[in-house]
């Protein structure tokens, strides 16, 4: 199958272009991104929608960079593809935020397409295109198998990913020799990055030194790579899909807090851990940098006792609590208590939010002076319409609450009457009613109001 055949077949099988849809090429120059926007050219005769390029300056290459913007420039000017290029000082900003210079050149090219995309303003799906080829997927696979990565990391590169699938890849199942063969075919040119032969580097060290080798060993390795990939890929898909099925059956959240039943201890090890990472993800709210290390933390937390914990990246903290383990995020508390902040309006039949950290009183049922404790002997919430008391000891074991975490929760309270304890419930004498007339509104300081 032609280059441009393959390409194509790739562009339909999975859906990349949309008719009348917006396709933005990140073109450095290389043959790979020039090779892409030459193809998407040619796909304009068979698919209507908008090509775009965008070219990003790091200032990285001196001279060098400034001869990739005008050789990109003036391809795309050949092309008839509408231009914008990007100027980011990536060695400074590299410095401030303390970061590689790959990481924020990856975060600077994002910041340029996201740009480009806004700037879009007529109706239609809008992707970026980027230029990532066989080899490319091969040499990523090669190097998170080094990082000792799961499923997803062997799995490689996707042909579509992002959200709303913003991100596609057209030269996905393309060899980077196949690209060159193509362009020298076409009569086209392109420049070369002098980093790409440097090998201290450790993606050019697969790429000059390892796959070479593997290819006299199979010349199909680049390729047989990549159907492993894409094997390894539909795994952790099912493995996702698994995943979902046990999140629905063991876990539950209530306030920041994630309880994982003590039951799913009885599934697969793999399974276990598939679990707890989505727990994980949740708690921290997708940050990166949560490793095997500290599932393996909260898999031997189920072994342990009631009240045994340990701290997780990202603030989080999980401890064993009567067989279940509860991961949750800590907030900031001054001197170990929850700052409030409170607001008194009428009421006029406004929807109550079922938000964790904010709550809605009845304002004229309140009896004395408010305070924000800690526990006291003798503290009681109401637990009906009825007016059933229950003392906050017994609220709180009955919540599996371990001991030593009791004495740590912010109380808002109205003598020994609790209104609320932040995290958990509120007092249902203290709950608005139709006859409610004037609110108060009482928020964790800091804290988002959708939260």
């Amino acid at each position: 199958m032609r280059t441009e055949e393959k390409v194509f077949f790739c562009i339909e099988k999975y859906q990349m272009i949309p008719k009348n849809s917006h396709v933005i090429v990140g073109l450095s120059g290389g043959a790979d991104s020039v090779c892409l926007l030459k193809l998407l050219k040619e796909y304009k005769k068979q698919q209507e929608f908008q090509l775009y390029a965008v070219h990003v300056n790091h200032h990285i290459r001196g001279e060098e960079a400034v001869r990739d913007e005008e050789f990109s420039k003036a391809v795309c000017k050949k092309l008839e593809v509408p231009f914008t290029v990007f100027h980011y000082d990536v060695p400074q900003i590299a410095k401030e935020e303390k970061l590689s210079l790959e990481e924020a050149g990856r975060n600077v090219r994002r910041e340029a397409f996201e740009k480009v995309m806004k700037n879009i303003k007529v109706s239609g799906r809008k992707m970026i295109a980027l230029a990532h080829h066989e080899n490319d997927n091969a040499e990523t696979v090669l190097h998170n198998l080094m990082r000792g990565s799961g499923a997803a990391g062997l799995g490689g590169i996707r042909p579509v990913s992002g959200e709303k699938d913003s991100y596609i890849r057209p030269l996905l199942f393309v060899k980077r020799a196949e690209i060159e063969k193509y362009l020298k075919g076409q009569g086209i040119s392109w420049v070369t990055d002098s980093t790409n032969e440097e090998t201290e580097y450790t993606r050019n060290k697969i790429r000059h030194q390892i796959i070479p080798v593997m290819e006299e060993i199979n010349p199909q390795a680049v390729s047989c790579i990549g159907r492993a990939a894409e094997n390894m890929w539909k795994i952790e898909e099912y493995l996702q899909e698994q995943t979902d099925i046990l999140y629905r059956k063991y876990v539950k959240k209530t306030g920041d807090t994630f309880c994982i039943a003590k039951e799913c201890f009885s599934e697969k090890e793999i399974m276990q851990s598939y679990l707890i990472m989505r727990v994980l993800e949740q708690a921290s709210k997708g940050k990166k940098n949560i490793t095997a290390t500290h599932i393996e933390a909260v898999r031997r937390l189920f072994k342990g006792r009631t009240g045994a914990s340990v701290s997780l990246a990202w603030g989080l903290t999980a401890v064993q609590v009567y067989g279940d383990v509860h991961i949750q995020r800590k907030k900031e508390k001054e001197n170990g208590i929850y700052t409030l902040k409170w607001e008194v309006f009428p009421y006029e039949k406004q929807q109550i939010p079922e938000k964790t950290y904010t709550k809605w009183f009845d304002y004229d049922k309140i009896r004395s002076s408010l305070s924000v404790r800690h526990r006291l002997q003798g503290d009681y919430l109401v637990v009906n319409q009825e007016g059933g008391r229950k003392k906050l000891k017994d609220y709180l074991i009955d919540c599996k609450i371990p001991r030593q975490e009791r004495d740590k929760l912010t109380l808002l309270a109205d003598g020994s009457h609790i209104l609320w304890v932040v995290g958990y419930r509120i007092s249902e004498h203290y709950k608005v009613t139709s006859q409610t007339k004037q609110i108060l509104k009482v928020q964790v300081k800091g804290v988002e109001e959708n939260e």
